[in-house]
């Protein structure tokens, strides 16, 4: 019985708001700072991502956002979001004991799910600015590296605004600067033929 109500002086008294107050201004400090890194392209979690190969083929990587069902209630910023509003709605609701702690809680799980949904809204919005090799078949390029008769070569490809190299081959030798087409596609080795 002293516990609960040693519990009930903290809720109803000013150590509760002291931890409301910090939760606001920090939180809010830590999302605001989170959100400037986001737009200017300073946080980790986007510079992690960049690698820089020179390979064939397709990698998928997955935004660390994303997740189950393309909603991921649990993430960095939605957490920040409900630390955030936790501590402003403790501040507001505060002088209520339990029924101002429970508004707390309910202001920090709305803004923790709205933020969730218009991360997942936004991450909808990307689209990948590579195609897939099979959809490079009878696309029309130009010999790069020559191609030996049943051997191996290089073609530069052409996709609009843009060139792709792949690895190609052809029954016939292509010198340098030939143009073909590609016809088929077998272990990420393009068959060609010349225009």
């Amino acid at each position: 019985m002293i516990v609960m109500s040693t519990i009930n002086e903290f809720m109803n008294g000013g150590g509760m708001m002291s931890v409301y107050w910090g939760f606001a201004i920090g939180g809010s400090a830590i999302f605001i700072i989170s959100a400037v890194a986001a737009l200017f392209g300073m946080s980790g979690a986007e510079s992690a991502g960049d690698i820089d190969t020179d390979m064939d083929g397709e990698i998928d990587i997955v935004h660390p956002d994303s997740g189950f069902f393309d909603f991921k209630l649990i993430s960095f910023r939605s957490i920040l979001a409900f630390i955030a509003m936790f501590g402003w709605g403790g501040v507001v609701f505060g002088e209520y004991g339990w029924k101002g702690f429970g508004a707390a809680i309910g202001c920090g799980l709305v803004t923790m799910v709205i933020t969730a949904y218009l991360i997942m809204s936004i991450l909808k919005l990307q689209q990948s600015g590579t195609r897939s090799n099979a959809s490079l078949v009878g696309q029309k390029g130009i010999v790069y590296l020559a191609i030996p008769a049943g051997g191996r070569g290089k073609v530069m490809l052409e996709l609009g605004d843009s060139t792709r190299e792949v690895t190609a081959c052809s029954d016939v030798a292509l010198e340098k600067g030939t143009p073909v087409i590609t016809t088929a596609l077998s272990a990420e080795v393009f068959k060609v033929k010349p225009l």
